[in-house]
């Protein structure tokens, strides 16, 4: 995924973008931020990104003019607009930016936001299984756990359970990071699915315990009560 950050600012692009590799290394996110001082330089990128971080007061064309140039091209980016004067903002709604931000970000606003934009985006999809015979199509959500069954692995569903030709690992690589999570060698559980945890187990909500190992527990606590929380404080 591609982000950009658009700001004369150096000392502030290199503070955002220290924070958001951050939070790109908690949710095991694979992110590449690129870095511009204008908004000439952004539109001449021809990069087409995902989530934009945009200065309003820039030299030569401004965040407004630059985001209408931008929408031209790249309908679908979310712009989030930064700044510390707020006079503008009734203007820049013409371009339907995702959030703004008023500087000085803080961590919390910013990590809020990025919470706010993946919970939009990183969210349950079509998956394609194939067992050796038939092939099946599911939705991510559909899915309570998977469990490890050496060179394949079983997808454990809400009704029913397929074993698919692939390692568990190469399941995980197509799940939303942000729903799923490891807690032993052999199982990574839908967070959606989980009743109840301690240090040792996992309870699901169709019944079934799972074992969690005391090397994934201290991992799986925080994220889980991140995942469960609309903010990180």
């Amino acid at each position: 995924m591609h982000i950009a950050i658009c700001d004369t600012d150096t000392a502030f692009t290199q503070y955002l973008k220290h924070k958001i590799y951050f939070y790109s290394n908690r949710y095991k996110l694979d992110l590449v931020i690129d870095i511009f001082i204008s908004g000439e330089d952004l539109l001449e990128s021809g990069q087409k990104y995902s989530l934009i971080f945009l200065e309003y007061s820039l030299l030569g064309i401004n965040g407004l003019e630059t985001a209408k140039h931008l929408r031209k091209s790249n309908i679908n980016s979310k712009i989030i607009f930064i700044s510390q004067n707020t006079d503008f903002i009734f203007e820049v709604f013409s371009v339907s930016p995702f959030r703004f931000l008023k500087k000085p970000i803080s961590e919390a606003a910013l990590y809020e936001t990025l919470n706010d934009y993946f919970s939009e985006n990183n969210t349950h999809h079509t998956l394609w299984i194939n067992d050796g015979i038939n092939t099946f199509c599911i939705n991510t959500n559909e899915i309570v756990y998977l469990e490890a069954n050496n060179k394949y692995c079983f997808i454990h569903l809400k009704n029913n359970t397929i074993l698919c030709k692939k390692t568990m690992a190469r399941v995980f690589e197509g799940l939303p990071k942000l729903h799923f999570q490891k807690i032993n060698r052999a199982f990574i559980v839908n967070f959606d699915a989980i009743n109840k945890y301690n240090s040792e187990n996992v309870a699901l909500k169709n019944g079934e315990t799972l074992r969690i190992t005391r090397t994934y527990f201290k991992n799986f606590k925080r994220t889980y009560r991140e995942y469960s929380l609309p903010k990180i404080i």
